[in-house]
């Protein structure tokens, strides 16, 4: 799959119209993208910054995981699957699976 083969509708390509998205959430620290089959969702793995537990990152992905989908399928025009990956405990797919398309400095 090509990230680049799609556009937000502005003729952003989709991987340059995803990082300006996370670089202006900051509480993502990474976004990465699984390439899909066609007519599938777009999926997404968000990995928020470091908090000092767990629980707060938690908290913060479930108090706005559903806007922040929101906002990627308003600006994709598209359905969006956005999965929290926690480097902490949760298991994210084969590094080979995925892409990343952003990564905060």
């Amino acid at each position: 799959m090509r990230l680049t083969s799609r556009s937000d509708g502005s003729g952003k390509p989709l991987s340059t119209a995803l990082a300006e998205w996370a670089a202006a959430c900051p509480d993502i620290e990474r976004i990465w993208m699984i390439p899909r089959a066609a007519h599938q969702p777009i999926e997404l793995i968000a990995e928020l910054q470091p908090a000092v537990d767990g629980e707060e990152a938690l908290a913060i992905w479930l108090a706005n995981a559903g806007r922040w989908r929101g906002e990627l399928e308003a600006r994709f025009h598209e359905p969006v699957s956005l999965d929290w990956f926690d480097p902490d405990g949760a298991v994210g797919p084969p590094d080979e699976t995925r892409t990343l398309v952003y990564a905060r400095v």
